[in-house]
């Protein structure tokens, strides 16, 4: 079954209807809310009524009412969507009877017209039974042969509840819906065509059972898209959409084999042809003890259910099975059915919907079977959630349990019923999760009354309107022998507050996800030593916030065996979030071993099915118990005994690092900031504790945040904690967390990161966020080796095998304590490292400890230890000794730095490299992995140069020219603007109003380098008539900076690093990549015309409230006036221009259109004489000046 088809199938068909049907309700006389004047209304009269100036049965006044109340009470769009889905199934149904040879084919065409069979027939006087009302409506319709469409409906819809499976299925078709049949049903390209010529679903398709339930969960992807893109809680009535997934169907018979099957074989040992056909049964890890082995009498005695069966792909497989359990014990095919739907088999599900397709697809195996099922004598037995009990319309209730009991229950009992009957209320919230609590004596009676129900012809309304009801009560108390099912994922925090208050009550240990608390609903419903398969989030076996309820699962079931399938294991579900597995438990408190099989590493479903069935998957066997000896109850299975050993003789990382949890502002965007986006003389560095702060009279202070450094770096953000943060802390939602641990020098770590752990510094003067705990140790250096160790990514990968690092998890890992040497070595590496690190990170001018361009940084020697570096290097690859005479240094030429520059980079990050394994080595020795674990790290994990400089590849790193090439002209443009000095190392001007001689002209290699005047600089063509254009300016700026001697070489060479000129790079490509630099938070922003023919840059710290004047008359105005020059010189000798010339002419007449459309704009800026203060950041700062300025995102 090829479900990409069908799911574009299903998706277009809703699309089909759903505009079909909202056009047919406006033709109605509603329009898009629902509404519609009291004109638009048909009127009843004798006979008839009247709408649209039109005559009309008196049936059409009653169903138009009726959609009209509908729609009041729903909403149209609830409305128009349900009668677009009632036609979906419907006529998907009748289309799959069709092809399994179970009704005529009313749908078929039966001329080029496209009449379908049914209407042709109705024409030649062979009409379905209904109403003589509407018999006489049809009578009068057929008359007309444009009417086709309005004789579909009537037709179809009396066919649907003249067809005993698809009305016991379905149910009625609501009296308006037949209104809704989109006036496009029967054309070229709609939905009955779709169904009649479908390429996408094949005949072999339309004989399967699972055919309703992909369409079904196809036709409702964009709803559950929508559930998930909202904010907050599921409601109830999202529940369905939010939750439901089809299951594989290798991942069905696995669980279905391995529960009912094993039950079977465990009660006949000698079967052996059955066996054969489960490919997917797994052979117990140990003979069962005849204490664990669930005996039952006979095959009708097996109780088998799906308690959240969705569309019924599981229900299918266990009839299936259940099938051949009874033909191979002889039964005939109709009585193994009867029996499977009377007494073995249920399903229940809280969406009306799926209940219908479940009981649809299992009626029609049955009918595959033995098509005397056609008639639907015997259905299925799948149960949805009844309507509640309304005492305003329906009365006491009381009164009904005294008809429906016949007055034979007790006072006690009744009472019993009543809590039964309150907790219902809630049942589209809760759904298989209710608890009934009733005793065996309520219980038997409800039985025994509800069957007497079934076995009457005549049965008052009080007491059919209840039957389901009751039906639910009974299966949700029923003890059962197995249970399989998939069910539905949902997180604490998106549980509505009706279903979170009743997980909290009832299932505290697993109330934090829906699919955990359906695992404690199974072994309360399930018999002694029954079992129940399952597939679910992995969630439950590592997360820390499980630990009871693992501790739970271990001393209440035998883990039969459990598949860990991790990512990818859906198809239709893309990335990591949703990583799963799939198991099957015994329901006892035995003690037994337990079978796993990895499947982690397949990369798709089908992947994961070749590797468990080819026996190709790592598979253990192991004793559960040693689960209790991991922190927290993990389900290490595949752990070695040393690893065991090191969790049960460790002391926790706790033991040595105190952890903290920081601050939430409750308003990020206006307390946090990237440190370039305010006023650097604002910010409080190196502050040792809330004194200093407070003191200080800084604003802004360091913050760590997450992100993935690894050593050092990642110090881009500043929270505002002036006075010791008393702004936030007053702050309604603000938490204040550990405060007595800011500022301290400590490690922190991403709370959510990738598969590799990475910790850093987190600086003296630093505060830190809920994303970014951290903690604090007596012997940091060691304590941060050891979180950078490959031995703490294998620890950490077992007690948190998921993206989200967990605070409590990580400080779990077990400590070992290592020798003085050995320490003293680790402390050593560790420094190297975080050395290495923090010189990288301030090699770029995102720290706020950049001193110079590295390029520009290169000196004597820097060549002398290259030069060391290429002997040592040699020594280590050949085993020969070299020795290389150093040539002059050629200080004036840029590209002989670019060398010199990845000689001295490729150096430390080898160096680095080296270190790191290292530390792996002495990390493996103390804790006696070396047969689990080698030092090896690759080069990509390597995190220096991480800015796009280099490339690693398997033979070594190369280098990005272009990126390092950038990066000068990055600092150049600082320069021209004072941010930064030649002369002086770090930030000059990061403040705004700088003063005169902050801006005065300097001397750098005997040369004067001017300050540009007012910190704004065209980004325009070379001919713009700029003196200060950027492409100019850098020329002067490497003339200054290295000489005249190779200046022109230099420039070639700058431009041939960028792949284009300087002028290209500039005007195109500049702003995007400081814009990049900067994550979005530039501190030069670009004045632009709509398509750039003119465009400057201002320094954020350097505006004030005239600078959008300043653009205005320095240079929008002068550059106006330099293409008007142009056009004119041009324009003179028009007669004489070459067809090239003739171009130019038309492309500067454009040029001076937009810079004329620009200026309006910018005048009424600059007449705002607008002013901002930086702490209010880039974004907030930004937006004041509108469409003047080209768009950040």
């Amino acid at each position: 079954m090829d479900t990409n088809r069908i799911k574009r199938f299903a998706t277009e068909a809703r699309n089909i209807l759903k505009a079909g049907i909202a056009a047919k309700i406006t033709t109605l006389g509603f329009d898009k809310n629902g509404h519609v004047a009291e004109e638009n209304k048909p009127q009843l009269m004798q006979g008839g009524s009247l709408w649209n100036e039109q005559l009309q049965t008196e049936g059409f006044y009653y169903q138009w009412m009726s959609l009209y109340n509908r729609i009041q009470q729903k909403g149209i769009n609830e409305v128009y969507e349900e009668a677009a889905y009632t036609w979906f199934n419907r006529l998907c149904a009748i289309r799959i009877l069709q092809k399994n040879n179970l009704c005529s084919p009313v749908l078929a065409y039966a001329d080029a017209a496209r009449t379908p069979v049914i209407v042709d027939e109705a024409r030649q006087g062979r009409i379905p039974q209904m109403k003589e009302e509407l018999r006489q409506r049809l009578v009068e319709l057929l008359d007309d042969d444009t009417k086709v469409t309005e004789q579909f409906a009537i037709l179809i819809t009396a066919w649907c509840h003249d067809n005993p499976i698809i009305n016991q299925c379905f149910g009625s078709i609501a009296d308006y819906t037949e209104l809704l049949l989109p006036n496009n049903i029967l054309a070229e390209g709609g939905f009955v065509d779709m169904l009649n010529h479908t390429e996408f679903i094949t005949d072999e398709d339309f004989k399967s059972p699972e055919l309703i339930g992909w369409l079904y969960q196809f036709y409702i992807s964009e709803r559950k898209d929508e559930v998930f893109a909202k904010k907050g809680k599921f409601e109830a009535d999202e529940i369905p959409a939010a939750t439901q997934i089809f299951t594989p169907n290798w991942i069905v018979k696995y669980m279905v084999q391995n529960t009912v099957g094993r039950i079977y074989l465990d009660n006949n040992p000698y079967e052996t042809q059955l066996q054969k056909k489960w490919q997917y049964l797994v052979e117990p890890s140990e003979k069962p003890s005849a204490d664990t082995i669930l005996k039952y009498n006979e095959l009708e005695d097996l109780k088998v259910a799906d308690l959240a069966c969705g569309s019924g792909h599981i229900l299918n497989e266990c009839f299936d099975l259940l099938y051949d359990l009874y033909i191979a014990e002889g039964y005939g095919r109709g009585e193994a059915v009867e029996n499977i739907f009377s007494h073995n088999l249920t399903g229940i599900d809280l969406d009306t919907r799926a209940k219908q397709l479940a009981t649809f697809a299992l009626l029609l195996k049955a009918c595959q079977k033995d098509v005397a099922f056609a008639d639907a004598h015997c259905m299925p037995n799948v149960l949805t959630m009844p309507k509640p009990w309304n005492r305003e319309v329906q009365g006491p209730i009381q009164d009904m349990l005294h008809i429906y009991f016949q007055g034979e229950a007790t006072n006690g009992q009744k009472e019993e019923i009543m809590d039964c009957f309150d907790l219902i209320q809630n049942a589209d919230s809760l759904g298989s999760i209710m608890k009934f609590e009733i005793s065996e004596s309520t219980r038997l009676l409800i039985k025994q009354t509800t069957d007497y129900w079934y076995s009457q012809e005549i049965v008052p309304e009080e007491v059919r309107t209840q039957i389901a009801a009751f039906k639910l009560i009974l299966a949700l108390t029923e003890k059962y022998h197995a249970l399989v099912m998939n069910p539905p994922y949902m997180q604490w925090n998106k549980m509505n507050n009706v279903l979170s208050e009743y997980a909290r009550s009832f299932y505290e240990s697993s109330k934090l996800d829906l699919c955990t608390i359906f695992m404690v609903v199974s072994n309360q419903r399930l018999l002694k030593n029954g079992k129940y398969g399952m597939i679910n989030m992995q969630s439950w076996m590592f997360l820390s916030s499980y630990e009871s309820f693992r501790l739970y699962v271990l001393n209440n079931n035998i883990i039969d065996n459990l598949l860990h399938l991790g990512p990818h294991t859906f198809d239709e579900l893309s990335g990591e979030i949703v990583q799963n597995a799939a198991f099957v438990f015994t329901n006892s408190c035995a003690t037994s071993s337990a079978y796993f099989v990895r499947l982690v590493d397949g990369e798709n479903c089908t992947a994961k099915k070749s590797l468990f069935i080819e026996h190709k998957a790592p598979s253990y066997c192991v004793n559960p118990n040693d689960f209790k000896n991991i922190s927290g109850n993990i389900f290490g299975y595949w752990l070695s005994d040393q690893l065991k050993n090191i969790f049960k003789t460790g002391n926790p990382l706790s033991s040595v690092a105190t952890s903290c949890v920081g601050l939430q502002t409750s308003d990020n965007d206006k307390y946090i900031m990237q440190w370039n986006e305010v006023d650097f003389r604002k910010i409080g560095f190196n502050c040792s504790n809330a004194h200093e702060c407070a003191t200080s009279m800084k604003t802004w202070f360091p913050y760590n945040k997450g992100g993935e450094s690894k050593w050092y770096g990642g110090n881009r953000i500043v929270v505002k904690w002036f006075n010791n943060g008393e702004e936030i802390k007053l702050l309604h939602g603000s938490t204040v967390r550990n405060e007595a641990y800011y500022f301290l020098k400590g490690i922190t770590f991403p709370r959510i990161g990738s598969s590799i752990f990475k910790a850093r510094v987190a600086v003296k003067g630093s505060i830190f966020d809920i994303n970014g705990p951290t903690c604090y140790s007596d012997d940091l250096s060691y304590t941060l080796g050891l979180l950078n160790s490959n031995v703490m990514s294998n620890l950490l990968r077992i007690l948190c095998p998921t993206i989200t690092f967990q605070i409590g998890d990580i400080f779990k890992v077990p400590y070992l304590k290592a020798t003085k040497d050995k320490h003293d070595v680790v402390v050593i590496l560790s420094d190297r490292c975080i050395e290495l690190c923090k010189e990288d990170w301030d090699a770029h001018e995102t720290s706020w400890d950049f001193l110079h361009n590295e390029l520009l940084s290169i000196d004597t020697s820097t060549y002398m230890e290259n030069i060391d570096y290429k002997m040592k290097k040699y020594f280590e690859e050949t085993g020969e000794h070299i020795n290389l005479s150093p040539a002059a240094p050629q200080l004036g030429c840029l590209e002989w730095r670019m060398e010199q520059y990845k000689t001295k980079w490729e150096r430390k990050f080898m160096q680095l490299h080296k270190n790191e394994e290292e530390l792996n080595r002495q990390f493996i020795d103390i804790y006696g992995l070396q047969d689990e674990l080698n030092p090896d790290v690759p080069l990509n994990e390597i995190t220096i140069l991480q800015q796009g400089e280099i490339d690693v590849t398997d033979n070594g790193i190369t280098w990005n020219e272009d990126i390092i090439t950038k990066q000068l002209l990055s600092y150049a443009v600082g320069c021209m603007l004072g941010r930064y000095r030649l002369d002086k190392p770090g930030l000059h001007i990061a403040h705004p109003n700088p003063t005169d001689e902050e801006i005065a002209p300097y001397e750098y290699n005997g040369e004067q380098w001017e300050i540009d005047d007012d910190g704004i600089m065209p980004l325009m063509p070379n001919d713009c008539g700029f003196s200060d254009n950027a492409s100019a300016r850098f020329a002067d700026f490497i003339r200054v900076a290295l000489g005249n001697e190779d200046h022109v070489a230099n420039l070639n060479y700058v431009e041939q690093c960028l792949g284009k000129t300087l002028e290209q790079y500039f005007v195109k490509d500049f702003w995007k990549d400081h814009k990049k630099m900067y994550q979005n938070r530039p501190i030069y922003w670009l004045f632009s015309s709509k398509k750039g023919a003119f465009q400057v840059i201002a320094y954020m710290h350097r505006m004030n409230a005239y600078t959008a004047e300043r653009v205005r008359s320095k240079y929008l105005l002068p550059y106006i006036e330099h293409l008007e020059a142009e056009i004119d010189k041009l324009d003179a000798r028009r007669a004489e221009l070459s067809t090239k010339e003739t171009k130019q002419l038309q492309a500067l007449q454009k040029q001076l259109d937009e810079c004329r459309e620009y200026h309006e704009r910018l005048q009424v800026v600059a007449e705002q004489a607008i002013s901002f203060d930086l702490d209010d950041g880039v974004v907030v700062n930004y937006a004041k000046f509108g469409d003047i300025l080209q768009k950040i995102k």
